[in-house]
């Protein structure tokens, strides 16, 4: 066994027994600003690299600038406010932003039935468009992360927490049938 790891006598008494029975010991592995870690299950995986990420933003940013990333500016007025001046196009792509911890924009075009994504960034210039009038950044409701898979280009859209919060306290979205679920009426093309 490797000198590197320091094993208790029932770890390693349950290492050996798996290896004995031939099962293959699976890790999930991911680099994060440099750095490989190791999490057993897909779930441990997304939390820590969440948790990674927040730690890395929080290492970045100067203590002013942390206390003003947490008091973003979703309070009940203003979470209200910008319920009832976005359309339900744009309701319904945050609404499905908020039930995935991230969304493709291929996902979230295919959702909203939309003919392509480029009749999504109409949606989002529109959802932008409406953030500034309450003079908000769409960087105060959700952040973008694009990343190249060969040479196909993929955005995924996350929701911030500070929002996530907000609707929570405001019970949104309402349950089934209620105002704010999203429209299943066919899209102008």
């Amino acid at each position: 066994m490797n000198s590197h790891f320091v094993l208790d006598d029932t770890l390693r008494y349950l290492y050996t027994t798996i290896r004995n029975k031939k099962a293959n010991l699976v890790s999930i592995e991911f680099i994060h600003e440099g750095k490989r870690w190791k999490a057993d299950t897909p779930e441990e995986a997304i939390r820590l690299r969440r948790q990674l990420e927040i730690d890395t933003m929080r290492e970045k940013q100067t203590t002013s600038d942390w206390e003003e990333f947490l008091a973003r500016p979703w309070t009940p007025e203003v979470f209200n406010t910008f319920l009832d001046s976005v359309g339900e196009q744009q309701k319904a792509a945050v609404l499905f932003m908020a039930e995935h911890v991230g969304i493709s924009s291929a996902e979230l075009t295919d959702r909203l039935k939309l003919d392509s994504e480029m009749a999504l960034a109409g949606v989002i210039s529109g959802l932008s468009k409406q953030l500034k009038t309450m003079d908000l950044e769409p960087s105060d409701l959700y952040t973008v992360k694009t990343s190249w898979n060969g040479k196909k280009k993929e955005r995924f859209f996350f929701l911030l927490d500070s929002f996530r919060q907000a609707a929570e306290e405001a019970e949104w979205p309402k349950k089934k049938g209620g105002k704010d679920a999203p429209s299943t009426k066919p899209t102008r093309k």
